[in-house]
């Protein structure tokens, strides 16, 4: 499997996760989860947005949003980032790009380093949330990557 093709289904599994998410939290009391989700999501979009060297000086990161907000933000990220990888070769992960921070600092890295980071920041994040949902008495969604794999595996 080329990166590209492997990062398209990686993102495929961070968009079911965060539906997953969503899902359980319309029915969870728990509004430190849902700020968490918020924040999670809109740096999805914001650094989509970087991709194409968007100034972020200022950005809120932590926006408060309902889950109504949330699912369609959720969306509109995830077709964003499948639409990038459906025309990108190989080759254009390593193409750099340059940006700036909410801090107004500006920096370069690579398609590939960016994209990379989302996922993994996506990931960290969920687990704040699976966790505070946990502390709220919630029973969190199972999202691990391999329940995902088997759930999927035939479609």
């Amino acid at each position: 499997m080329h990166t590209v093709e492997h990062l398209r289904h990686l993102f495929n599994y961070n968009d079911w996760a965060n539906r997953r998410l969503i899902v359980a939290l319309k029915s969870a009391d728990s509004i430190r989860a849902l700020e968490i989700l918020a924040h999670l999501l809109i740096t999805e979009k914001e650094y989509y947005e970087r991709l194409y060297g968007k100034d972020s000086t200022g950005f809120d990161f932590w926006p408060q949003l309902p889950i109504e907000g949330c699912g369609e933000l959720a969306r509109e990220t995830a077709e964003n980032y499948e639409k990038l990888l459906r025309r990108f070769e190989e080759d254009g992960l390593n193409v750099t790009t340059r940006y700036k921070t909410s801090e107004g600092v500006e920096h370069e890295n690579s398609f590939r380093e960016l994209l990379t980071h989302v996922l993994f920041h996506s990931s960290i994040h969920r687990g704040n949330i699976m966790l505070k949902l946990r502390e709220d008495g919630f029973e969190p969604p199972k999202i691990d990557y391999i329940i995902y794999l088997r759930e999927t595996k035939y479609i």
